[in-house]
């Protein structure tokens, strides 16, 4: 009791205790402890680190598995839009060889079949364009300009010109749909 009542009657009068030196041990564990505290320190910081990289990760991946995704669909549209113009130059074609032989046979009405073949050809130059093949599209295009064609040359009563244009015309839709069954031209998709 009388160390503490010297203790703080030095402490009163602004006097400090005597500071005892640490040992060697002592200093030896406050720098052991302090580089444990800094190790403990510098793990925390790794593990927080680490768990940051890991959510980019995974954001980066979900962002990657989304993009596929959308890939993926933008391709099957454009096949589907393939697949729907072959069938539509298919018809067109069709229609051509229905409106040779009412030419051949002299048959004047052919307004309703030159429409139905214009129709068809229409369809199928507007999946063609959605898909991105300018040949083909040109081709279809040119099909289309011959058809409109075919009335005046028969009003005319020429049906040999009318045919001739069926003929150059027969050979661009076959080039046209020979350019849509090439799948490995479906369009490169921009990201």
């Amino acid at each position: 009791m009388n160390g503490l009542i010297a203790l703080s009657l030095s402490w009163l009068l602004g006097q400090t205790a005597p500071s005892t030196e640490p040992t060697e041990a002592q200093a030896a564990s406050a720098v052991q402890a302090a580089q444990l505290e800094e190790l403990r320190a510098q793990m925390e910081l790794l593990q927080l680190q680490g768990e940051e990289r890991t959510q980019q990760t995974q954001a980066r991946l979900e962002t990657l598995e989304q993009e596929r995704a959308q890939e993926q669909e933008a391709r099957q549209q454009a096949e589907q839009l393939r697949q729907q113009g072959l069938q539509s130059l298919a018809r067109g074609q069709e229609w051509l060889a229905t409106l040779d032989g009412l030419l051949e046979a002299g048959e004047d009405p052919i307004g309703p079949a030159v429409v139905s073949a214009q129709r068809e050809l229409s369809d199928a130059l507007a999946s063609t364009a959605d898909i991105g093949r300018g040949e083909s599209a040109r081709l279809i295009q040119s099909v289309l300009q011959r058809l409109g064609t075919l009335e005046d040359s028969v009003a005319q009563r020429n049906p040999d010109a009318a045919r001739l244009q069926l003929f150059f015309a027969s050979g661009e839709l076959r080039s046209a749909w020979r350019m849509n069954l090439d799948q490995t031209r479906l369009p490169a998709l921009e990201p």
